[in-house]
């Protein structure tokens, strides 16, 4: 064989070698595609894995760190815009981790600071509380003299000498203890009746139309509501207050002084100002928006006669409808001594406190029907003798519990006592098991019976509403009417003013129930000039709305009772 022959034949050998490797790779390849073979991984150690444990807990330590410090750093520089905006009025931004403040149906006492700073006194406070139904303190912060129960650290507040003899030297050390106790605290603050503010900043008070500071009988100056000054001092009490630890804020004396014909011919309030009560509701309005990062409830305490009287007929500022409205509670104050001779039908009121509390809350009720998410009705109560009321009863436990079980009667289970004196009777208060049970078997009652909290079926108030229209009663008609919350309690009564039809007859046919409405179908007569509309077969809607029965009627029948023209039945056009 010769050299190119041998050469070739090598050449052949590697040729065979190479494609026999190839092959045999492929096969193992598709082997272990096909799960026949394991593909050797290597595994890392324990050492290998704590490493990169470590290191991605780190990571993410390092990033919860970057975070906390921009939070701090974004927090600081708010802080301190919120420090030049507000000057001596600054109170520090909320935490940002909030305690937990879930609303409380609160069954409360007052105390002053002086009382809670008293150690031989407020122990057997703490004891009446924790004993019985009761739950709640309501504790001055700022007080009818306008001096603080606690020192404050906010800058105005030192400078107006509104820390003069603070009574308490730790706030936070007694509403800790309190809150161990799941006793809820409520921070009382005096408003707008304050005797230590005009004092320091005169041009901050209501002042006489001769010029100065004006002052009521007793020579007691009150701040002016209408002082942008006046608001920002009381909020920024508030602010701390929930700081230091108060679970609700409630504002008194939110109003202008009484006597108002006099004060009126006195007072030179400014020019272009709104009304009292506008201006009272503006204050309100701004108290929730400023709070409402603090993590605390709002109420306040009304005059009682106003769920009584229409609109702000006392001129203090007060009108119930503007005020429940922006607000959480409701604190009517309705001691029967406060209500003169022959209200709701008594003599004397202060006598017969079952019966004055019972007609105060009805009218409250009604009035509070009228407002979408309005506050919670929450009254003061009686607990002291009125000795200067002709005719005044001595007021012991008798006459205590049955205010509070005249509430419960119209489904309030939540209220508050008075005495000025912080003196109350523990008999007057039942265990919290009783008194649990007591409000639990009304409310089964009323259930069973169909009844809302005014005692109604929903039968009867739907006679109750046809009886209200057929006599333009418009103060009935407005609770009774389910609007929608559409028409404002100041809208409703020109709106009944303007009826050209009467509601002559009526008469209810049956009734449907439809989920949680009754569906009444009623066949109704109106009478226009000397024409009679009649229209069949009316469907009105009948249903709970803010705890009583309400009456949604037709759209034909509203049209018929105002200037709209009945063409046919069913048939409606407004007039030319």
């Amino acid at each position: 064989m010769g050299k190119n022959a041998r050469f070739q034949a090598v050449i052949f050998l590697l040729f065979l070698l190479f494609t026999s490797f190839i092959i045999s790779g492929c096969v193992e390849d598709l082997y272990a595609t096909n799960g026949n073979s394991e593909p050797k991984v290597e595994e890392k150690s324990q050492e290998e894995i704590e490493k990169e444990k470590a290191a991605e807990e780190e990571r993410k330590r390092q990033e919860e760190e970057e975070q906390k410090l921009q939070i701090i750093q974004e927090r600081a520089k708010k802080e301190q815009a919120l420090k030049e905006k507000l000057g001596p009025f600054y109170v520090p931004l909320p935490p940002l981790e909030k305690v937990d403040n879930p609303p409380v149906k609160a069954r409360g006492i007052y105390l002053t600071g002086n009382t809670v700073g008293l150690k031989n006194k407020f122990p057997q406070m703490i004891e009446l509380v924790e004993t019985t139904e009761l739950n709640a303190m309501v504790i001055d912060v700022k007080n009818d003299h306008g001096l603080m129960s606690y020192p404050s650290e906010i800058e105005i507040v030192q400078q107006v000498k509104a820390n003069y003899k603070a009574p308490l030297k730790d706030i936070r050390e007694v509403l800790t203890d309190l809150h161990e106790r799941n006793i809820y605290t409520i921070a009382r603050i005096v408003v707008f009746k304050d005797p230590n503010l005009p004092e320091q900043r005169p041009e901050w008070a209501l002042q006489k139309k001769s010029g100065g500071v004006w002052r009521d009988k007793k020579g007691v100056a009150w701040v002016n509501p209408y002082e942008k000054n006046v608001w920002d001092y009381n909020i920024a009490i508030a602010k701390e207050a929930a700081l230091m630890g108060f679970k609700e804020i409630q504002f008194d004396y939110i109003r202008f002084p009484e006597n108002a014909k006099r004060v009126d011919e006195e007072v030179n309030y400014g020019e272009n100002v709104v009304n009292k009560d506008e201006i009272i509701e503006q204050f309100l309005e701004f108290a929730r928006e400023e709070l409402k990062d603090y993590n605390v409830h709002l109420a306040a305490d009304v005059f009682g006669v106003i769920a009584t009287s229409w609109g702000d007929s006392d001129k203090i500022g007060q009108t119930w409808e503007r005020m429940t409205a922006q607000l959480e509670y409701t604190c009517p104050m309705i001691y029967p001594s406060h209500y003169g001779p022959g209200y709701f039908g008594f003599k004397v009121p202060d006598a017969n406190p079952y019966g004055t509390i019972t007609m105060s809350l009805i009218d409250s009720i009604e009035r509070n029907a009228t407002v979408k998410n309005p506050g919670i009705i929450r009254p003061w109560l009686q607990s002291f003798t009125a000795s200067w009321v002709p005719g005044y009863i001595p007021y012991g436990a008798k006459e205590v519990r049955q205010q509070i079980d005249a509430g419960l009667a119209l489904g309030i289970d939540e209220y508050l006592i008075w005495n000025a004196n912080n003196r109350y009777i523990k008999e007057a208060f039942l265990s919290e098991e009783e008194f649990q049970n007591r409000a639990a078997q009304l409310a089964k009652e009323r259930e069973e019976k169909g009844l809302d909290v005014l005692g109604k079926t929903n039968s009867q108030a739907l006679e109750d509403f046809f009886k209200a229209f057929a006599k333009k009663d418009w103060r009935n008609s407005l609770y009774l009417h389910a609007t929608d919350f559409t028409m404002g309690f100041n809208d409703y009564k020109p709106w009944v003013d303007s009826w050209t039809g009467k509601l002559s007859r009526y008469e209810i046919k049956g009734n449907t129930p439809k989920e949680e409405k009754i569906l009444y179908e009623v066949d109704v007569t109106i009478t226009r000039s000397k024409e009679e509309i009649q229209l069949s077969a009316q469907t009105f809607e009948v249903y709970i709305e803010n705890s009583v029965w309400k009456v949604k009627p037709t759209e034909e029948f509203l049209k018929a009772l105002t200037a709209e023209t009945i063409l046919e039945e069913g048939e409606v056009t407004s007039p030319n």
